[in-house]
Parts: C-alpha cells; structure tokens; sequence
C-alpha cells in the first residue's frame, strides 16, 4: 500500500509540474514588458508600407503603448522613429523553363527612440525579418495575391520585432 501511494504521489507530481509548465509558457508567450517611459510615446514613421504602420500601432497598443499626437507631448514623451523599410530578394529556385520559381525576400528597417529635441536616446537599431516566397512561377494574378499576403504577413513580423526589441531600450 505504501510504495503504490509513493508511486501515485510521484506521478500525481510530475504531472502537476507538466502542466504548471506548460500554462505558464503559454501564459508568457507573446506579452513584451517594455520600459514605463515608453508606455505614452509619439509614432514617427517613414516606413512607407501602410501595413507596416497599421501592424506596428496594433502591436504597441498590445503591449500597453499609447500613442499621442506631438502636440500633447510633454518634454518627457519620447518619439518613436522608423525609417524607410528596404526589401531585398534573393533568388532561390528555377523551374525547368528557366523561371524563377523561388525567393527569398528580406525586409529591413531602422528606428531609434529620440527626446522632443531631436536627440536620440535609443538606437539607431536594425529589425529585419525574411521570408521564403515560392510560387513565383505561376499565373501574375495568383503570384500577385500570394505575394501581397506574404508581405503582410512580413510586415507584421517585423512591426513585432519591432516591439519585442523595445523592451530591451535601457531607459
């Protein structure tokens, strides 16, 4: 009776420690703790990707930033800088036809956090993030449409990359 009540203790245990790790994994994935200084800031960004700038403002509010228009900002409030997003492909396949059938695209950008004067405190730090497009080789509509969710999606991930990267900003 005893070693089945030890054997039922230590499965009983290691159960709940499997599962203690797993919510608290899930429970912590995703969430940025980002410095107090930055939780009310001003956006400034030269991005030029309307998806780009629409998935960075939805990943701030997320991690509990609230952006202001410059004019209510104090001497405090910093501004958040994004430079302009360069793109590179790389090509990765050909089809039998000689068609490229294959890339790699690599999106990049710079940001810094700057004081109301003009004078940065943070950065000029690089985000980047690449993706492999396949179907490059198919009808333009189809490759269009593809492509165009590809780059969504990409600019999402680097708006989060963004904002993860923020949280290390020793402020």
């Amino acid at each position: 009776m005893i070693a089945a009540f030890t054997q039922t203790t230590r499965l009983l245990i290691l159960v709940l420690l499997a599962i203690s790790l797993v919510a608290c994994g899930f429970h912590l994935r995703g969430q940025v703790d980002l410095p107090a200084q930055l939780k009310v800031i001003t956006l400034t960004s030269d991005s030029g990707s309307e998806d780009f700038d629409r998935s960075l403002r939805i990943a701030l509010a997320r991690a509990g930033v609230t952006i202001i228009n410059e004019a209510d900002a104090t001497e405090a409030t910093y501004n958040l800088k994004v430079n302009a997003i360069s793109s590179s492909d790389t090509e990765l396949a050909r089809n039998s036809a000689n068609d490229v059938s294959q890339i790699q695209r690599r999106l990049t950008s710079h940001y810094f956090i700057r004081q109301t004067d003009g004078k940065a405190v943070y950065g000029p730090r690089t985000i980047s993030t690449t993706r492999t497009l396949t179907n490059q080789d198919a009808e333009e509509s189809a490759k269009l449409t593809y492509n165009q969710t590809q780059m969504k999606n990409m600019s999402e991930d680097l708006a989060d990359k963004l904002v993860y990267d923020l949280g290390y900003a020793p402020l």
